[in-house]
């Protein structure tokens, strides 16, 4: 398994895709099968700073597949390093 991994502005963004079932988490369950992510934001320069964790909110569209969560969870990350988006750490 790789973990997707961009520079971006002297951070390194790092996302990770999960998928969510309906229904206490049951994987037998019907309906449709939904997609989170969360993506972390360390500083390339060395530092004792700990990595921050954010988990993604998407506006208005859910991802329909792991891809689709990552790529929104990169953006999303952007976002945040260039201060468009006041996120909460997990």
């Amino acid at each position: 398994m790789t973990i997707p991994t961009i520079e971006y502005r002297g951070y390194e963004l790092r996302a990770y895709s999960h998928q969510e079932f309906p229904l206490h988490r049951d994987p037998y369950a019907n309906g449709l099968r939904k997609f989170s992510s969360v993506v972390r934001i360390e500083s390339i320069q060395p530092s004792n700073v700990k990595p921050r964790r954010y988990g993604t909110v998407f506006a208005g569209t859910t991802p329909g597949n792991d891809m689709d969560a990552i790529d929104l969870a990169m953006q999303y990350g952007k976002d945040i390093v260039d201060g468009k988006v006041q996120a909460n750490e997990l």
